[in-house]
């Protein structure tokens, strides 16, 4: 719980030390080149979403486990368990698969689209119209890059229409270190993103 503690109030600092310190554009412009992902160096590792964005999404999705990743000649696929607040016992497993549409970039394809979709639907039936606007276009019509060290994050970036960074970092933990926040923060902002991240809650689904 003590190191929890310590890794919001690091993330605290980060946010505010980027908002008073970069004279950076707000809005978000995909690269125009990315390095491909050697995806045969993450075969046989699992990563957790141990931070978030803060988008309409995160407050239905308490932890996403990613693992299983393969190169296929299209691009890669790999396995994703998403962890509900309301059904933690019970998680979505999505068979991802992404295409390759240029060197480093990537689509999901239609029937990943629809699966990721899923939670986008409340317990009582309802559509969660946040998480519609902020989460599903974005993954239906923009295309992602990643970020990797290829042992300790694997993030996953996409920069929607409205110039949005979409930004969903991994870790080899369930909980992020503070090793951890730190190295994921000297990635991003190595890649101009400066966009505010939280602990998600993987410790509590688990």
């Amino acid at each position: 719980m003590r190191s929890q503690v310590y890794v919001q109030l690091l993330l605290i600092f980060l946010q505010f030390f980027t908002r008073t310190n970069c004279a950076c554009e707000q809005n978000c412009q995909y690269p125009t080149r990315r390095h491909d992902i050697q995806w045969e160096k993450l075969r046989d590792k699992t990563f957790y979403q141990s931070m978030n964005d803060g988008d309409g999404v995160s407050s239905d999705v308490a932890c996403v486990k990613v693992h299983n990743f393969t190169k296929v000649e299209d691009g890669f696929k790999a396995t994703l368990e998403k962890y509900l607040f309301r059904s933690p016992d019970k998680p979505d497993v999505v068979r991802l698969h992404a295409q390759k549409i240029r060197p480093g970039f990537y689509m999901l394809d239609r029937k990943t689209d629809s699966a990721m979709s899923r939670d986008i639907v409340n317990k009582d039936g309802g559509i969660n119209e946040k998480a519609v606007l902020e989460d599903t276009v974005v993954i239906h019509f923009e295309a992602e890059f990643h970020v990797t060290d290829y042992e300790n994050y694997f993030i996953v970036v996409r920069c929607s229409k409205e110039g949005r960074w979409y930004v969903r970092p991994h870790t080899r933990r369930p909980v992020p270190t503070t090793e951890d926040v730190l190295r994921i923060w000297r990635a991003l902002y190595k890649s101009g993103i400066y966009q505010p991240l939280f602990v998600s809650h993987c410790s509590e689904v688990l």
